[in-house]
């Protein structure tokens, strides 16, 4: 039911397609657990108001037809700034499990003057026919655009380990424009745009820290060819019940028909549109991807899934965690000393189909081996296709679950597009375009920093030595930017390496190995120095050994030192 016809049988559009109840988790997860809360706020009469709709919100939210909140209750006024050992004595007094605070509330009304250019017809015309170009006539009108907007410092104190799991500030707003030839509207008290902007403050507030439902279109996919007659009339049955809106029998219905059918593409796209529902996009990305594998040609529908669900997962990793991980806490970085679970995944890319490299292999050989020295659990793989890049890395964060330190280094090709990096698999003959990397088995390295981010070790480390030349044939380089993009998510806990800046690009290398990847080799025995302090070192020797061509750099989100050797 997309918005075009696919590949396995017609389609409703979203105009007409009914509108069914879509879960959303909490963009804070560990906000988003929690089931009873104390709700304070300081003096600030827009901290009062924000507490006040965040009380009725909270006493209201249902989930599953069940009050989501066992218990909502509304605290008084606090002066100053309460310390941690305050707030603990006040939730504990409360009998809850968390305390929201509310300080720091402001509003204002700001305005702003732009002009407007409007066309008109000198001349009367028929229906739909259009005015004569002589006829044309432009006149600018003066405009005022007024917006009240609010704001709020938010703090979810966590009783039960003494310690803030949310604190941010949180915002809203309400407008009109106003402009000089709008006779019949009327100007908005100022005074309602502040209450207006408080009240969205609110509403943006519940977002953060609690579930809530969305109203969007039905998206099944049509029954396959190879799905027998037989099954074909319970499929047909379970279609029906999600067009009544009743998802619940519908994806039962489904579910019970994949158990026997899993290669059914339509069976195994609706299981993850039913995940998707649910609010477990991580788990509906992965179905959508099996999906796209099973029918193996473009398909508009589950590229619109895919691009929905994985948009999701890049912004907020953590609050899509699937439901057997529901709880788990995503740890922070502590000072990793011992010898605790190691593992690491090694990628070395040289035999492409086009643009084959020289030391990839080399260079993944080398990491591997240190790794392994130094007590990692080290899987390498060489000369990764498309059908094996993301299952590998999918069971690395599988592996990774519990670690200590979890590694993914890369060599190989990679490519930006979009603002996205995307590492690309040997078998590459048929990418001659920027939507070819895309959609032919490349893997997005959002995509490992978020499957990692659910797996939680405590540190994470992404080393990609990728920043070579651009293997796409020339008439389509320029669609692309120069070396890799920026990255966007440093994973919590964790610290993205590259071999080189932003939109720079770094040699292959003349030698046996990747200037790059020499120099991390041989930082990685080293005693005594925490893993910032490796890369530091790297850098300061691909510097030199290039004269400055070549800058390394990494974005951290480290907590604490990391040690990967201590001498004795």
């Amino acid at each position: 039911m997309s918005n075009a016809v696919n590949d396995m049988g017609h389609s409703l559009s979203d105009a007409v397609a009914p509108k069914i109840t879509f879960l959303l988790p909490a963009k804070n997860a560990d906000a988003g657990s929690l089931k009873s809360v104390l709700i304070l706020s300081d003096g600030s009469e827009v901290s009062a108001q924000i507490a006040m709709d965040l009380e009725s919100a909270m006493s209201k939210l249902r989930i599953e037809e069940r009050p989501f909140y066992t218990k909502v209750q509304m605290g008084g006024r606090l002066n100053g700034v309460p310390s941690d050992v305050q707030l603990a004595g006040l939730a504990a007094k409360a009998g809850t499990e968390a305390l929201v605070l509310v300080s720091g509330g402001v509003s204002e009304v700001r305005s702003t003057n732009s002009t407007e250019e409007r066309s008109t017809c000198a001349v009367q015309t028929k229906f739909l026919k259009a005015c004569p170009k002589e006829q044309v006539r432009s006149t600018r009108v003066s405009c005022t655009d007024t917006r009240g907007l609010a704001a709020a410092r938010i703090k979810v104190f966590r009783s039960s380990d003494k310690r803030s799991v949310f604190t941010d500030s949180v915002g809203g707003e309400s407008g009109q424009r106003l402009c000089s030839d709008e006779t019949t509207i009327a100007r908005v008290d100022p005074k309602q745009l502040t209450a207006n902007a408080v009240q969205n403050t609110g509403v943006n507030v519940m977002r953060v820290l609690a579930p809530s439902y969305e109203l969007r279109p039905l998206d099944l996919m049509s029954a396959d060819a190879g799905l027998p007659a037989a099954q074909r009339k319970d499929f047909d049955a379970a279609t029906k019940f999600a067009e009544a809106k009743r998802m619940d029998e519908a994806c039962r219905r489904f579910e019970e028909l994949y158990l026997d059918h899993k290669e059914s593409p339509a069976l195994t796209f609706n299981n993850a549109f039913c995940a998707e529902v649910r609010g477990d996009l991580l788990r509906a990305s992965q179905g959508y991807r099996r999906a796209s594998e099973l029918i193996n040609a473009p398909n508009s529908q589950i590229d619109r899934r895919i691009a929905i669900t994985e948009k999701a997962v890049r912004e907020n990793p953590v609050a899509f965690m699937p439901a057997d991980l529901a709880g788990t806490q995503v740890a922070r970085a502590p000072v990793i000393k011992g010898n605790g679970k190691r593992v690491a995944l090694v990628i070395g890319n040289s035999k492409y189909q086009r643009s084959a490299l020289v030391n990839p292999v080399n260079d993944a050989r080398l990491v591997s081996d240190k790794l392994t020295r130094i007590g990692f659990d080290v899987l390498t793989l060489e000369n990764v296709n498309s059908a094996r890049f993301a299952t590998a890395t999918r069971d690395f964060a599988t592996r990774a679950k519990g670690a200590d330190i979890a590694l993914f280094y890369y060599a190989g090709h990679a490519i930006q597009a979009d603002g996205e990096n995307f590492l690309m698999p040997v078998d590459n003959a048929k990418m001659r375009s920027i939507d070819d990397v895309r959609e032919q088995g490349s893997v997005q390295l959002a995509d490992i920093v978020a499957q990692l981010e659910v797996a939680a070790p405590a540190v994470k480390l992404l080393v990609i030595d990728a920043c070579r030349d651009n293997p796409l044939p020339a008439t389509s380089r320029s669609l692309a930017g120069s070396g890799l993009a920026d990255i966007k998510q440093v994973p919590q806990g964790g610290l993205i390496a590259f071999a080189t800046s932003p939109g720079s690009t770094a040699e292959d290398g003349i030698a046996r190995n990747s200037v790059f990847s020499k120099h991390f080799a041989a930082q990685l025995s080293v005693p005594n120095q925490n893993i910032e302090q490796v890369f530091k070192k790297v850098r300061e020797a691909v510097k030199a050994e290039t004269k400055n061509k070549q800058v390394p750099m990494e974005k951290s989100d480290l907590i604490g030192d990391v040690f990967l050797v201590q001498a004795k």
